[in-house]
């Protein structure tokens, strides 16, 4: 195999190659002017990574090795020790292309290809990010057996036994990826002009392309570049007059609120159209007297759920909606105006009865009586039911049915009763709060901004490595935007009722 390759003449890595291939502005941008940002889904994979290099057992690591020529040196003298039966992050470099192999499984005088992904499905990107490893390697002096894709198993229910095993799925694309390496050759062709220091920016549009297979962080970039003439933004429409949830089911209201929701009429593309025209927002002229039917107290109510990829909690699986935060606001009057700091709350990371710790404290907040107000209903219905289930108690799952009786969903009564020009054909409540009367700053630079954050703060918290007051500071910041939401929801409500 071929080690002398110097570390200083690859121009591309396999990261490189992907964005590439979704879209050559995107691997310009990534290599001239990036954007990098921590996601939990990188957390997922990490986490996942880690657990595959105990499940494929001991084996030379280098994982921690970034100087590149010592980790092609180590891979070299690997491949050659017949003592060695398993490399993690194997580093190979050919046409000035470098590649870090998840997984190397010696089969004799040969090797197995495995590439870990977290992901519950083989998809296509995994084809071409695995045949263009495993070209590289190849061309490097590896001799390839077998190429095999590594994922999550999405049925995998976690015991709380420490037991992974049963979690990882394995699935043999070496037919598939022998047809695609052919094209391996091209392709990095194509993408090292792209990589010159002086290569201009490619002129490409907003387009499918900006969402498959991954929604890519430059599009809010590119589209403010693009010089639409459109009144609303690309793919507004997708939020406007529709009735889809965060889980793909119909918002709407059982029983409090089925009255409220379904005796009012949509407002149509043509009043949304007509307030970008006229910028004068429109709001239903009778939601206020219909409000004003609702009984006292009213609660409004968050949730903030993670998906564990890897599940550390009992009776769990991988992508589960797993609540591990509550904020309620209860308000008893009209008259009684509500504070961000009135808030009650939940928050915890890990903990064997995390699940019914949740739903009690949850019951007891909300009391019997009284609408609770939420936004995007079907959501919380879902996760509310899904929690009970897994505790498995006849008298929390009978009080659950009974707050789901009294959910009223916001974005049902947005949807009909309410649009302001600065929303932008989104109803989410961040652009409601946009148009409203509100101290809800979802843009404070010590805050969170969604729940994508939410979500990348439970696995930076439940790493055992964290450092306490990173923790402590991380906790801090979902109370306070958790109760954001809550406080939003409730200065919706309160300005459609006057």
């Amino acid at each position: 195999m071929n080690s002398s390759n110097p570390s200083n003449a690859y121009r591309l890595t396999k990261s490189k190659i992907m964005a590439g291939l979704q879209c050559h502005k995107k691997l310009w941008f990534d290599i001239n002017n990036p954007i990098k940002k921590d996601l939990h889904v990188f957390h997922i994979g990490n986490r996942f990574g880690e657990l595959a290099r105990q499940h494929y057992g001991n084996g030379l690591d280098l994982s921690d090795t970034r100087e590149v020529d010592n980790a092609l040196k180590m891979t070299h003298d690997a491949i050659s020790d017949l003592q060695v039966s398993t490399i993690y992050e194997a580093a190979f470099l050919h046409d000035e292309t470098l590649v870090r192999l998840d997984v190397l499984r010696r089969m004799g005088s040969e090797w197995e290809v495995i590439e870990i992904k977290s992901s519950t499905s083989l998809r296509e990107e995994h084809i071409s990010d695995a045949a263009l490893q495993a070209y590289i390697a190849a061309s490097s002096g590896l001799k390839i057996n077998k190429v095999t894709i590594s994922h999550i198993n999405k049925e995998f229910l976690y015991k709380g036994d420490g037991q992974y095993s049963d979690l990882f799925m394995e699935i043999d694309v070496s037919e598939r990826v022998s047809a695609f390496l052919p094209r391996a050759s091209f392709l990095i062709s194509q993408l090292k002009p792209i990589s010159d220091s002086d290569a201009d920016c490619p002129k490409i549009s907003v387009g499918v392309h900006c969402k498959t297979p991954h929604k890519c962080q430059y599009i809010e970039r590119c589209s403010e570049g693009s010089g639409s003439n459109r009144v609303l933004p690309l793919d507004a429409s997708l939020d406007l007059i529709g009735s889809s949830s965060r889980d793909g089911s119909s918002s709407g209201y059982e029983r409090l609120g089925d009255n409220l929701e379904h005796s009012l009429d949509s407002p149509g593309e043509d009043i949304v159209q007509a307030v970008h025209g006229t910028e004068i927002r429109w709001v239903s002229p009778d939601i206020k007297d219909r409000l004003d039917q609702l009984g006292w107290p009213r609660f409004f109510m968050d949730f903030e759920t993670v998906q564990q990829g890897v599940p550390i909690l009992r009776g769990t699986r991988p992508y589960d909606a797993i609540p591990f935060q509550w904020s309620v606001h209860r308000w008893c009057s009209k008259e009684q105006n509500i504070r961000l700091s009135d808030a009650l709350g939940y928050l915890n990371f890990y903990s064997a009865e995390m699940d019914t710790e949740f739903m009690v404290t949850l019951l007891n907040a909300l009391g019997e009586n009284g609408p609770v107000f939420v936004h995007n209903a079907s959501f919380e219905k879902r996760i509310l039911r899904e929690t009970a289930k897994r505790i498995g108690d006849p008298s929390i799952t009978a009080n659950v049915e009974g707050v789901i009786e009294r959910i009223v969903d916001t974005l049902a009564i947005a949807r009909k009763n309410f649009y302001s020009p600065e929303m932008m054909g989104s109803y989410s409540l961040k652009s409601i709060v946009k148009s409203i009367p509100t101290t809800v700053d979802y843009s404070e630079e010590d805050g969170l901004s969604d729940g994508e954050e939410a979500q990348l703060a439970w696995h930076i918290c439940t790493n055992r490595t964290v450092d306490v007051s990173r923790k402590a500071e991380l906790e801090e910041r979902l109370k306070k935007y958790c109760a954001k939401d809550t406080l939003a929801i409730y200065d919706f409500i309160s300005y459609l009722s006057k």
